[in-house]
C-alpha cells in the first residue's frame, strides 16, 4: 500500500484534508461527528475500494466544541445537551425525525459552498459521514438541485422526515431517477437509536433510492464488517 499525500486546505475559512486525485477519477467528501475534526475519518481513505486516482476531502466542522480537560473539537451544527440528558432521564429514545436541527442549514450552505470552492464535480463525488456528519451527507443530497453520484452514511439518523421524505420524492422517485446509497448502523448504538437510522433507510428506499443498511452487533462506530459491505457496495458503483 502505497503511503497517501495529505495537503491542508483553507477553504472559505474552513480546513480541509485533502488527498488529490486525477482529474477524471470520482470524489469522496466526507464528515466527521460532533466533537471530532478533519483528520479523524482521513485515516479511512487507503481502506476504501475506490478507484485508483480518487480524490478524498474530509473538511472540518463550522463550530467549535468544548470538550473538557483544554481538549476542543469541532461540529457542523449545536447539540441541545439538556435535552438530551433529559431524555436519557425519562428512558426514552433521541428523535431528532421531527425537524431540522438549529443551524444545520447554515451548515448545509457553508458545506457547499466548500464544495465549490474546491471545484467539485457533483456528479462524480458521493457524499458520506459519520454521525453529524451523515445527517449532513443526507440533508445536502435530498435538498440540492444536482445529483450525486452515491451517498454512504455511517451511524446516521433521520432528521426532518417530513421534508426529507418530500424533496426524496420530488427529486429521485417522481423524476425517474435513483438514489445510490449505503447505511451502516450499531444495534446497540446508545448515541442515535436503530430504530431510527431503519426509519431513514425505509424513507430513502420508498422515494427513489436503492441501497442496503448494514446492522452490526456493535455501537457507535466503524467496524471492518462494516468496511467490506461499503467496499462491496464501491466496487458495485464502478461496474
Amino acid at each position: 500500500m502505497q503511503p497517501l499525500k495529505y495537503v491542508e486546505r483553507i477553504v472559505n475559512g474552513v480546513k480541509v484534508i485533502e488527498i488529490p486525485g486525477k482529474e477524471d477519477a470520482p470524489t469522496f467528501f466526507c464528515m466527521h461527528g460532533y466533537g471530532a475534526n478533519a483528520f479523524d475519518l482521513a485515516p479511512l481513505a487507503p481502506y476504501l475500494a475506490f478507484p485508483q486516482g480518487t480524490r478524498y476531502l474530509f473538511p472540518e466542522g463550522i463550530l467549535n466544541v468544548d470538550l473538557g480537560f483544554s481538549n476542543e473539537g469541532r461540529a457542523w451544527f449545536p447539540i441541545d445537551w439538556v435535552e438530551i440528558e433529559r431524555i436519557r432521564r425519562e428512558g426514552g429514545l433521541r428523535d431528532l425525525s421531527k425537524s431540522l436541527p438549529p443551524g444545520m442549514a447554515e451548515a448545509r450552505e457553508k458545506v457547499i459552498s466548500i464544495m465549490e470552492g474546491l471545484g467539485c464535480d457533483f456528479e462524480k463525488t458521493y457524499l458520506g459521514g459519520f454521525s453529524q456528519g451523515a445527517m449532513m451527507a443526507t440533508e445536502i443530497t435530498l435538498s440540492h438541485p444536482k445529483y450525486f453520484k452515491g451517498l454512504i452514511l455511517f451511524s446516521g439518523t433521520l432528521v426532518n422526515r417530513v421534508g426529507w421524505e418530500t424533496q426524496a420524492r420530488e427529486k429521485y422517485l417522481s423524476q425517474g431517477k435513483v438514489l445510490s446509497f449505503i447505511q451502516s448502523h450499531g444495534r446497540l448504538d446508545p448515541v442515535l437509536p436503530y430504530a431510527a437510522a431503519e426509519r431513514l433507510f425505509q424513507l430513502l428506499a420508498a422515494n427513489g433510492g436503492k441501497g442496503d443498511l448494514v446492522g452490526f452487533d456493535g455501537q457507535h462506530e466503524i467496524p471492518q464488517i462494516v468496511l467490506a459491505k461499503v467496499n462491496h457496495w464501491i466496487t458495485e458503483q464502478q461496474s
